[in-house]
Parts: C-alpha cells; sequence; structure tokens
C-alpha cells in the first residue's frame, strides 16, 4: 500500500476512536474479561492433562484425585464462558453506543449539506448510503473488537503458557514459528 492509503486508514481508524473514547470503561472491562477467559480456557487443558495423569492403568485410576481436578475444570469452564459473555458484552455496548453516536453526526451533518446537493441527489439514496456505510461500520466493530482481544491475548497467553511448563519448547516454538512463516 501506499503512504498516501496508509495515512488515510490512520486517519479514518482514529476519527473511529473519537466515537469510541467515551466508552472507556467498557472497553477496559472487555480487555480485562478477554484476558480472564482466555487464560481460564488455555488452563483447561492442563487440567484435563493432570487428570489424565492419575489414570495410570487399569485398576490403577485414583478417582478421588481426578475429581477434585474434574471440581476445578467445572468452575474454570464456567468462569471462562461469563468472561466470555461479559467481553462480548462489553464490546456490543461499545458497538452500538459508538455507533449511536456516529449515525446521530451523521444526520445532523446531513443537516448542513447545501439545498442544491440534496436537490442533485435522490433522497433514498443520501440516506441509504449513511444507514449502509455506518452498518458496515457496526459489523466491522462488533466482530473485531471481540476478535482483537481475544486473539491478542490468546497468542500471548499460549506463549507464556508453553514457556512455563517447558521453557526448552516454548523457545524453539517461539524461534522457530516465524522462521517458518518466512520461508513458507
Amino acid at each position: 500500500m501506499s503512504k498516501k492509503k496508509d495515512n488515510q486508514y490512520v486517519t479514518i481508524l482514529g476519527r473511529l476512536l473519537t466515537y469510541m473514547k467515551p466508552y472507556r470503561t467498557y472497553l477496559i472491562l472487555a480487555l480485562v474479561c478477554a484476558i480472564i477467559s482466555v487464560v481460564l480456557s488455555l488452563f483447561t487443558p492442563i487440567l484435563i492433562g493432570r487428570a489424565i495423569d492419575y489414570v495410570i492403568g487399569p485398576g490403577e485410576v485414583y478417582f478421588d484425585e481426578i475429581l477434585e481436578i474434574l471440581t476445578v475444570l467445572i468452575f474454570v469452564i464456567v468462569g471462562s464462558a461469563i468472561f466470555s459473555w461479559l467481553m462480548t458484552y462489553s464490546t456490543n455496548r461499545i458497538t452500538f453506543k459508538s455507533v449511536k453516536d456516529l449515525r446521530s453526526h451523521a444526520f445532523n451533518k446531513l443537516n448542513d449539506v447545501p439545498l442544491g446537493y440534496i436537490d442533485s441527489n435522490s433522497h433514498g439514496n443520501i440516506i441509504n448510503t449513511i444507514i449502509n456505510d455506518i452498518d458496515i461500520v457496526s459489523d466491522g466493530l462488533m466482530q473485531g473488537l471481540a476478535q482483537l482481544f481475544t486473539g491478542v491475548v490468546t497468542i500471548f497467553g499460549t506463549i507464556g503458557f508453553m514457556l512455563s511448563i517447558n521453557l526448552g519448547i516454548g523457545l524453539v516454538v517461539v524461534i522457530l514459528s516465524p522462521v517458518s512463516l518466512f520461508v513458507a
């Protein structure tokens, strides 16, 4: 992409972020909930692995230890689901409120448009363009925010868990992943 287009996208993103600025609380809540939800979901396979470790062979199953782990696992899964729902709720609130402000601003701006422009274009076309463009922004925000939060946190959380479980293998994965992307 050209530098001019890059600057244009940054300008558009900056203007869009100004509509989200009053809803920083929801943004922070969404990020915190994403972190908690992803950490809990990444902890789930570790708990399952620990439970499997107590199944040694036929007749050698430590049910008491497995029951403890399964109890914790239930709380982890329920907690992950609750925080995931809270993150989605927060990102939806940010999106709906920001888009509401954007619509209000667009229709107020429409009142300032010269009468000659309105007379030369069909009324339905002007309104339809505004509504469609804002709906596209709304869809992008709703999907983008949730995916951005969970995606980034999942990547860093996975790397953190890998490094905490086995430093050597974790470092190999961290080093070889960019190399394999470059080679591919």
